[in-house]
């Protein structure tokens, strides 16, 4: 009724698609974590704090997005909600930029498997998938992160992952100006 997407095995050679989806994934998800998270939001967080430096990080981790193919306005915001906020909000709670660099990495690598395009990136993956139904459901050329389901999905985790990194004294105050 809602459409979704169908997946076919593509028949292709196991070991080389495996090897480049984990070489290729790899790469992105440390690059982009250490700059986003290990090196920004960390920056700013010492400035403005943890909410501001969250809110700013995410902001820009969609809009670094957008140049990707079959990108518009909505898959950039849904990357900043999902993929923004999750793994800010991860790194908040638990501090380990390799904890977030493994979130991002399997995320990718499941997307790149299943024959997903991943951030409008159609790599060889071991299914060739077909998609059905509403692009708001099924993200489109873009990939699953401009669908709708795994943006409320991210969120609804972030936000669980905040109230922990709360509970556990991870998150900053603004930093007021000394005397």
């Amino acid at each position: 009724m809602c459409g979704g997407y169908s997946f076919s095995w593509a028949g292709s050679d196991v070991l080389p698609v495996v090897r480049t989806a984990v070489m290729v994934q790899i790469g992105a998800a440390v690059t982009e974590e250490l700059l986003f998270r290990a090196l920004a939001l960390q920056a700013l967080e010492q400035l403005w704090g943890s909410r501001a430096a969250l809110a700013i990080t995410s902001l820009f981790f969609g809009a670094a997005h957008l140049g990707a193919p079959g990108a518009n306005a909505w898959s950039g915001l849904a990357i900043a909600l999902e993929a923004g906020a999750l793994l800010g909000a991860a790194f908040l709670w638990r501090r380990s930029i390799w904890f977030v660099a493994g979130l991002h990495f399997a995320w990718n690598t499941a997307e790149q498997l299943l024959g997903i395009p991943v951030s409008g990136h159609a790599p060889e993956g071991l299914f060739t998938v077909g998609m059905h139904g509403s692009a708001l459901l099924t993200g489109g050329g873009f990939g699953l992160e401009a669908s709708v389901v795994p943006v409320l999905t991210a969120l609804a985790l972030a936000i669980r992952m905040l109230v922990l990194a709360h509970r556990n004294g991870g998150l900053k105050s603004r930093r007021r100006a000394g005397c």
